[in-house]
C-alpha cells in the first residue's frame, strides 16, 4: 500500500549489501541511521533522505507493532533493517514482528503529534510500499542509485546480547 509505488517495479532482481538485527526500541534509530551511513557510505547521492526515511520507518515499526517494548519489559522484540540494490535503484527494508496492520497515509491533525511520518517516506523516496512475510510486516522505500556498478558485498548482523 504506497501511492507513489505504483510507478515503482515491486518484482525487480535485488542483491541484499547488508542486513542487521537491531532492538526494538526508539533509542536503537541511531544505530539505524549509522549503520546506512556506514554501508552505503557519503558518496551515496540520497544518503541524508535515505536516513530520514530509515529513522521514520523504524521508529513507526517500534512503535505500531510487536516489535516494540511490551508492557512490563521495556526492551521489546526486534527489527530487521536491510539494504538491497539493483539496477538504479537501492531498496530500504524494515522487517517488524508484525502488528495490527499495514502502514497507511493518513490526514494528519493540525495539532496531533503524528500522522506526517509517511508523507515525509513518500516525499523522499522514489516510492514506497508494505507487505506482510510470515508474520513480519515489511515497509520497503527506494532510492536512486546512479549507474550500475555491480554489488558484491554481502553483509548479516545480529547484535550481540
Amino acid at each position: 500500500m504506497a501511492s507513489r509505488a505504483e510507478g515503482v517495479p515491486k518484482e525487480r532482481p535485488l542483491t541484499v549489501l547488508g542486513a542487521v538485527v537491531l532492538p526494538g526500541t526508539e533509542q536503537a534509530v541511531a544505530l539505524v541511521r549509522r549503520y546506512a551511513r556506514a554501508l552505503l557510505g557519503p558518496g551515496f547521492p540520497d544518503l541524508y533522505e535515505l536516513t530520514v526515511v530509515a529513522s521514520e520507518l523504524f521508529t513507526n515499526a517500534v512503535r505500531h507493532s510487536r516489535s516494540g517494548p511490551r508492557p512490563g519489559d521495556r526492551r521489546g522484540g526486534h527489527v530487521t533493517v536491510s539494504f538491497l540494490a539493483g539496477a538504479g535503484v537501492v531498496r530500504l527494508e524494515i522487517a517488524d514482528q508484525g502488528g495490527g496492520g499495514a502502514p497507511r497515509l493518513r490526514a494528519p491533525d493540525d495539532n496531533g503529534e503524528g500522522g506526517r511520518g509517511l508523507h515525509v517516506v513518500e516525499a523522499l523516496s522514489l516510492g514506497w510500499g508494505s507487505e506482510r512475510r510470515d508474520r513480519h510486516t515489511v515497509v520497503w522505500a527506494d532510492f536512486a542509485r546512479p549507474g550500475d556498478e555491480p554489488i558484491s558485498a554481502c553483509e548479516t548482523r545480529r547484535p550481540d546480547g
